[in-house]
């Protein structure tokens, strides 16, 4: 089964934009014609997952709770919801969800497989609130957390602003001395006639190397580009930085992150009243670290088999 997006007009002449699945562009048309919609363009495309920010997850988690909570249908809320997102990913999420609703398929079904941290964490939600029955409770528990988490992100970034503008600011000083001070003073150093100190022998031959030294890193960074556009060699790629972030180089700050994000969404989760083993699975999925999303699926896997919740972390993180 294929994605269509299509562009149709319903029966007030109003434009429509969305996607439907079919098995074929004529399958797609006889669906929006059963929607009493009048398909204008229907062309075939590569459903990708959409990757989502925090403030956008907050936001469609908040609307869709309070829609729901009131008795609006969530294909119905979905919809209404999708235009008054700021950011187009929100937009196409809802669109594509509304249109997945339409098709007889569940929330969990509707809203999973998103890309990023937050799309993961809306997916868990949506899915642990379909299960326990109460998704409005679920989404509005979600909603502030996403919100703090996406103002903890603003905060870290404006704070890592000034030190990386002066990084920059270094690093292109110090290439402007090796790649034109120094090759310029170099005749005048030799001409001296005298042996040159150590430092400044050292400090001419790193001049000389440099420009071997950038090609090689250019020829580095495009070769794993490319790599990465292999198939199956992204998610190796994804799992060997996660590998590192995990260990001593990451300073536990990832760690210390994806560990607050599934203690607070794990919380959010057991007050919609999802069973424990299954909050615990859903909240792990929204790590963004792989090597900490398996381990908390391991730990869940534990707490199915009868394991209390800090006895199972503890062995899966220990």
């Amino acid at each position: 089964m294929a994605v269509f997006r299509y562009e149709a007009r319903d029966n007030q002449g109003a434009r429509q934009r969305g996607e439907v699945q079919a098995d074929d562009q004529s399958a797609a048309i006889n669906q929006l014609l059963a929607r009493q919609l009048t398909p204008v363009r229907v062309t075939r495309s590569a459903e990708r997952a959409v990757e989502l920010s925090y403030k956008s997850a907050a936001q469609i988690a908040s609307e869709l709770s309070r829609l729901h909570a009131a008795g609006v249908p969530l294909e119905t809320g979905a919809s209404l919801a999708a235009p008054a997102q700021e950011a187009k990913a929100g937009r196409l999420v809802l669109e594509r969800a509304a249109s997945r609703l339409a098709d007889g398929r569940s929330a969990g079904d509707a809203f999973g497989g998103l890309g990023g941290p937050a799309g993961r964490a809306l997916s868990a939600v949506m899915a642990a609130g379909q299960r326990s029955g109460r998704l409005s409770d679920a989404l509005a528990s979600a909603a502030p957390l996403f919100t703090a988490t996406a103002r903890f992100k603003e905060r870290i970034i404006s704070l890592l602003i000034y030190p990386a503008a002066v990084s920059v600011m270094a690093i292109a000083a110090l290439l402007t001395f090796m790649l034109v001070i120094i090759p310029n003073l170099k005749p005048v150093l030799l001409d001296l006639g005298d042996e040159l100190p150590t430092s400044t022998q050292i400090m001419l031959a790193a001049s000389d190397a440099t420009p071997q030294i950038l090609i090689v890193l250019c020829l580095i960074v495009l070769f794993v580009i490319l790599v990465r556009q292999l198939p199956g060699m992204a998610q190796k790629f994804e799992t060997w930085r996660d590998q590192i972030l995990a260990g001593p180089l990451g300073f536990g700050l990832p760690g210390a992150i994806d560990t607050a994000l599934f203690a607070r969404l794990f919380a959010a989760l057991l007050r919609a009243q999802t069973p424990v083993a299954d909050a615990m699975r859903e909240a792990g999925a929204a790590m963004a670290n792989s090597i900490f999303r398996e381990r908390v699926e391991r730990a869940a896997a534990r707490v199915n088999e009868g394991e209390s919740v800090a006895h199972s972390l503890a062995a899966a993180f220990g």
